[in-house]
């Protein structure tokens, strides 16, 4: 049987007078009125319902209503405190823990840490007037001294400047951009190539190339060359002599300092 959702003139009179008899305002009515419109529409709606999930039988009204609405499974991950601040974005394929060390701390236990699954970001923040590194944890949770570092200092006026650095090891590629349109570092993931004498792997298999460091000993010196000839000397630091090396005695892999930059940083699989 069909349902009008219109209410005519006639029955419009005998309610308002039954209405009216009854103590309701004019106010009141309006009310009653405007409420029984929004819902004879959804009535309307209701009655179709049955035929448009008629093909899943096992899928209720209320079920099919809500399975096609999206659900944030990823909340901001933050840490540190301070007006400058670094995101970070897992771009390898594995969980990491990020953690944030101060010149003159401890370089195991970090002072903030994060963890992100891949794909996921997060905040790095730190004060005015302080500089450190930035580095990924081991499958363990242990941060090695032949981490990547992503190296950061602000100045008393809120001045930054990054550098990443592989001088120590590569257990991740790191490329940091500026948002002025420059980017230091590398998206690379070239451990797989590497001289087998030059990798360490944690519990997880995650590789880590030996870094050049002092060059004392034939591991350093075989990783520092096979980073170099893959990744080139000109965007991350591979030698502690980088600088000394430049004719021009500047360091191209250090960002331009402005306080309006906005610094992105990709940790991806070593």
């Amino acid at each position: 049987m069909a349902v009008s959702n219109t209410l005519g003139p006639s029955i419009l009179v005998t309610l308002e007078d039954a209405l009216a008899h009854a103590g309701v305002t004019p106010a009141e009515l309006g009310e009653l009125f405007g409420n029984m419109t929004q819902q004879l529409p959804m009535q309307g709606v209701q009655n179709k319902t049955p035929s448009t999930v008629a093909a899943s039988p096992n899928i209720n009204p209320d079920q099919a209503s809500t399975a096609a609405t999206p659900t944030n499974t990823a909340p901001h991950v933050s840490a540190g405190s301070g007006s400058n601040s670094v995101t970070i974005q897992n771009s390898s394929n594995h969980v990491e823990k990020i953690g944030e060390f101060l010149n003159g701390g401890s370089t195991t236990t970090p002072v903030a840490e994060i963890t992100l699954k891949p794909g996921e970001s997060g905040t790095v923040s730190y004060q005015n007037g302080q500089g450190g590194y930035i580095a990924e944890a081991d499958a363990s949770g242990t941060y090695q001294p032949t981490a990547s570092r992503l190296e950061f200092y602000a100045d008393a006026n809120g001045v930054n400047n990054t550098d990443v650095s592989y001088i120590d090891g590569r257990n991740a590629s790191i490329e940091v951009s500026d948002g002025q349109g420059k980017t230091v570092g590398d998206t690379k993931s070239i451990a797989s190539a590497a001289p087998e004498s030059t990798l360490t792997h944690d519990s997880a298999g995650n590789a880590t190339v030996a870094g050049w460091y002092d060059g004392s000993s034939s591991t350093m010196q075989a990783g520092g060359a096979y980073m170099e000839q893959q990744l080139g000397t000109g965007n991350a630091y591979i030698h502690p002599n980088d600088d000394q090396n430049r004719a021009d005695n500047t360091n191209p892999m250090t960002m331009a300092q402005d306080k309006s930059q906005t610094y992105t940083a990709k940790f991806g699989d070593a």
